[in-house]
């Protein structure tokens, strides 16, 4: 074999061995680069993994807290406290407070207003007080039991409606 042949060859190997080294050097830097990013970014979630839960707990403390205060709201003992406090309410005063009859269906229903109740005529007083300024009751009024005097204040209870059964249509 010639020299130059032989030296040929082996600049061909020489520049081969270079650049598989070069290859090879540049794969390892390149995979330990990504191990370091990744490993960063896994230590940078697990710090904020670690924020969140804190932020979890303190806001899972904070909703128990609330749904205590909203349930000792409501109990019966803190709305009454709270109507007589802040809203100054008060039970009303003995005698001012009457039941209302319901009203039954007659044949004049349409003319009545579809409640039973004559607003043709006046309504006359009970019990036979009149109110200063006020009318005597009609002869077609007659059946009123309870009326307001203007000033006097009533309070009704009891159920003022029907009960329905789902789905049926108000009267």
């Amino acid at each position: 074999m010639s020299r130059r042949a032989a030296g040929a060859r082996g600049g061909a190997g020489a520049a081969g061995y270079v650049l598989r080294t070069t290859l090879l050097v540049s794969t390892i830097a390149a995979l330990l680069i990504f191990h370091i990013w990744s490993r960063t970014r896994v230590l940078a979630s697990g710090y904020e993994l670690g924020e969140l839960q804190r932020t979890h707990a303190r806001l899972t403390s904070e909703h128990d807290r609330l749904r205590l205060e909203v349930e000792s709201l409501r109990s019966p003992t803190t709305l009454e406290k709270v109507a007589r406090t802040k809203l100054e309410m008060a039970p009303p005063a003995p005698g001012t407070v009457r039941v209302a009859e319901r009203a039954t269906a007659t044949a004049d229903a349409g003319r009545a207003g579809g409640d039973g109740v004559d607003r043709t005529s006046p309504a006359g007083p009970v019990g036979g007080r009149v109110a200063a300024g006020a009318r005597a009751p009609a002869p077609g009024g007659a059946g009123r039991r309870d009326v307001v005097v203007p000033g006097e204040q009533v309070a009704l209870r009891g159920p003022l409606r029907e009960a329905r059964s789902p789905g049926e249509e108000p009267h």
